[in-house]
């Protein structure tokens, strides 16, 4: 769920985490209210269920954090632009060798899809039930007759008094309804039974309950749950959960109601008050939009057994009561890393750096796709969409430049032996159908190389050196041999941008002869005292290019720049990602 972009999604994984996160936190209440229930006040026991909403809200948090500064463009008329701008011509290049493995993965877009269109169809239903109900109770009340007893509307008055309810409420009767209730987000209007068969002890009772809901605020408390309910009307233990938290609504305003009364008697006329009704009432939907005295059978068991306790107003459980809410609080707050982790499908945090937005749409179409460039002279980097630019994706045949890197530091690989020999297999690339070395394993992107590099350094100490890298996710839990292609293994093209600039400067404390050795495998050409490296990437997810990569720098006479650009938007190949690179960077003025 992205709400900080003004849209609503649920994909797979996310409904299927808050689904887990939500049946826990009601797993939790349920266990404290069966085990614990002895030291929880009543007024606590429905503050419970407060947490409940916590977990509910979750995907609506905004749990995305980027700090943009200095929101200026990078255009050809700012001071820190160097040179000048050439033409945007597609540069033609004679060492692009895209090559890339197909994977075979599971499509979850298609199944993302589906479950986003079936949530938001149920929360459409689910409101056009609530709306329904809604209008219903509202028709229900306007309908409703106001009450002309001066001594019920004396005795409604006091009981406002009593409570210290300075707000008008209005007191209305209906024969449509069988139970009295109090309805209304802004205007509260109390409804009582048209032939209640009351006596003024138990009106007092009943008018106690009602206002005691608009005291608490029980009725605009009930709303948020309402909408708790329809955000996660796929989970019954939510429904399950909502339920209970009317009971324990009614067991505290029941708990509230008998402060007021002094007299021993009057907690059992209370008790009766409620069976009294519970023989005339019937269940009705309105029942879970409005605040009513009326209990289902079981439920009212459970608050007669309350009634008649000591607990009610015991205040030594408040400080036990207390505890366990701390308790339960902390248990939800750690939910809210669990559930960020999905949603914000891996991203990246920006720290306090210098940071402009650059618009490069003109090359980059559609809203999955990214470029990143960083100035090293004026230590400043400039983006085009942040969104994208922070989340991580696979690295697919980038990660060669460290994979390469880890083998050198390793002793697996010499700067000066490098060599590997064919083992005879037929490969779809006829370059890589011989004898390689890093040279020329980096430009053809020999796959079978590099698999054989990892092999031979083993995942432990691949792992090891990608945490010293800080290696996007650091996760190499795929399968040895393509974890980085469309796998586990991800990195944000910022993170890209970063990396690149510390293997530049080795800031891994590596060799310098390993440092230059990788330099060397990814120089592409130099043209007018200007030097480009890079290294394209392809992901090819069933057949079809999904993930396009092109990361390097380009050492002018001036400055070094470091950039990534990262495409998935339409047939996204590396070679495209370095077309489109060249262009941005020739009408930059940086490479001609």
């Amino acid at each position: 769920m992205k709400i900080g972009e003004g849209r609503a999604r649920m994909t797979f994984v996310q409904l299927l985490l808050a689904m887990t996160l939500a049946s826990v936190t009601v797993g939790f209440i349920l266990f404290i209210r069966r085990f614990l229930n002895s030291q929880l006040a009543p007024a606590w026991r429905y503050y419970l269920w407060f947490f409940l909403l916590g977990t509910l809200s979750l995907p609506f948090l905004p749990l995305e954090r980027i700090s943009i500064k200095q929101p200026t463009s990078f255009t050809n008329t700012d001071k820190s632009d160097v040179g000048r701008v050439a033409s945007s011509d597609t540069t033609e290049t004679g060492w692009i060798n895209d090559f890339g493995n197909s994977v075979t993965r599971i499509d979850v877009s298609n199944l993302d899809q589906l479950t986003n269109g079936l949530w938001i169809a149920g929360v459409a239903v689910s409101v056009l039930a609530v709306l329904f109900t809604q209008m219903r109770v509202i028709h229900l009340v306007k309908k409703a007759e106001v009450i002309k007893d001066e001594k019920v509307i004396e005795l409604f008055q006091n009981c406002k008094m009593e409570l210290k309810i300075r707000r008008q409420i209005k007191l209305k009767q209906s024969a449509d309804v069988s139970a009295p209730f109090i309805f209304g987000l802004f205007r509260a209007c109390v409804v009582l039974p048209t032939e209640s068969g009351s006596s003024s002890k138990e009106m007092k009772y009943i008018l106690l309950h009602e206002l005691h809901h608009y005291k608490s605020r029980h009725v605009h408390w009930n709303y948020l749950f309402l909408l708790g309910g329809i955000i996660h009307w796929f989970n019954p233990f939510v429904r399950y959960a909502l339920k209970e938290m009317r009971l324990d609504r009614e067991i505290a305003c029941d708990a509230a109601v008998l402060r007021y009364l002094t007299d021993e008697k009057e907690k059992t006329d209370y008790g009766r008050t409620l069976l009294h009704f519970a023989e005339k009432s019937r269940w009705s939907m309105v029942d879970q939009h409005t605040t009513s005295i009326r209990s289902t059978k079981q439920h009212l068991k459970k608050r007669l057994i309350h009634i008649m306790s000591g607990r009610l107003t015991a205040k030594r459980l408040h400080v036990k009561s207390l505890a366990i809410f701390t308790v339960l609080g902390l248990i939800v707050a750690f939910q809210v890393p669990a559930y960020a982790a999905v949603v914000t499908d891996e991203q990246y945090t920006i720290g306090r750096k210098n940071i402009a937005e650059s618009n490069v749409s003109t090359y980059l179409k559609g809203d999955n796709s990214s470029f990143v460039l960083y100035s090293m002279k004026q230590d400043k980097y400039y983006i085009h969409n942040k969104k994208q630019s922070i989340k991580r994706v696979s690295p697919n045949s980038t990660y060669k430049i460290y994979s390469a890197l880890t083998a050198l530091e390793a002793g697996v690989m010499k700067p000066v032996s490098t060599d590997m020999e064919w083992d005879g297999s037929n490969y779809e690339y006829e370059s890589w159908n011989e004898s390689q070395d890093l040279q020329s394993a980096m430009q053809y992107s020999v796959t079978w190389y590099f698999q054989n590099v990892d092999r031979q350094v083993g995942k432990k100490t691949i792992k090891r050196m990608l945490s010293e890298y800080h290696y996007g996710n650091e996760d190499v839990s795929g399968k040895m041999e393509d974890f980085w292609l469309e796998s586990t293994l991800k990195i944000s093209p910022f993170e890209q941008v970063e990396l690149l600039h510390d293997l530049y400067e080795n800031k891994f404390n590596a060799n310098p002869k390993n440092i230059e050795a990788v330099k060397a495998s990814i120089k592409l050409e130099e043209k007018d005292g200007a030097v480009l490296y890079g290294k394209t990437g392809t992901g090819i997810v069933n057949g079809k290019a999904a993930n396009g990569w092109f990361i390097g720098f380009v050492e002018t006479k001036m400055d070094t720049y470091f950039f990534a650009t990262n495409i998935r938007d339409g047939d996204a190949t590396g070679s495209k990602a370095a077309d489109i690179t060249l262009r941005i960077l020739k009408e930059k003025g940086i490479y001609q």
